[in-house]
């Protein structure tokens, strides 16, 4: 991200937007914070064959001489080297591979996420997941059936879109909970609380 996202206050504030939406409507928000969704080898290997190339045509079109043995070893140490350096900076990694291609990873493990932190085991099916992964800077909401009804109304996808626009954007996590409370309003006429419903689901926000 462009700025830090999970900072202290941040962490405040998108706990404080859960309890928010929760206080508002019947719904459970469970938001999931990730550095990554995938291991990216393939922006990896780009990057190195992008480095490994570049160091051969330098050697091949210089106006200066070099030994046989160089055409051999310093694509491979220069590509080798390039592959590492793309693989730990998130914005070559972005440049590399395809939106759609991170938008896939990025679905895959929220739902692996919804699963895995049982979103989906809430007594009214009232469960979602806001799961956010900072290298492709995306956001993906996974509502269990008991939100189908909320999740048609344009008051829902506007609010997805503000929140997904934030994250894109490079937002820190004080700002995507402020997009974050706008659920609340989306989700209260079709999922209201009932007196007495319990708080099933965590509600702190971590890595």
């Amino acid at each position: 991200m462009a700025k830090p996202f999970l900072t202290p206050d941040a962490k405040r504030a998108l706990s404080e937007a859960v309890h928010a939406v929760e206080s508002a409507c019947g719904a459970e928000l469970v938001i999931a914070v990730r550095r990554q969704s995938g291991s990216y080898v393939d922006g990896a290997l780009a990057g190195a064959i992008g480095g490994a190339v570049a160091v051969l045509a330098f050697l091949l079109f210089s106006p200066w001489t070099f030994r046989l043995e160089y055409f051999l070893v310093d694509p491979v140490i220069f590509g080798l080297l390039s592959g590492v350096w793309v693989s730990r900076s998130p914005a070559l990694l972005r440049l590399l591979t395809s939106r759609r291609s991170r938008r896939l990873r990025v679905g895959m493990a929220a739902r692996a996420e919804f699963v895995d932190k049982h979103v989906h085991h809430t007594s009214r099916r009232t469960g979602i997941l806001l799961y956010i992964s900072l290298l492709e800077r995306e956001a993906e909401l996974v509502a269990d059936s008991g939100i189908d009804a909320a999740a048609a109304t344009p008051a829902w996808q506007q609010a997805i879109a503000g929140i997904q626009e934030a994250v894109r954007q490079g937002e820190d996590g004080v700002a995507v909970a402020a997009r974050a409370r706008a659920l609340a309003p989306a989700l209260a006429p079709l999922c209201a609380r009932v007196e007495g419903q319990l708080n099933e689901l965590e509600d702190e926000v971590g890595e």
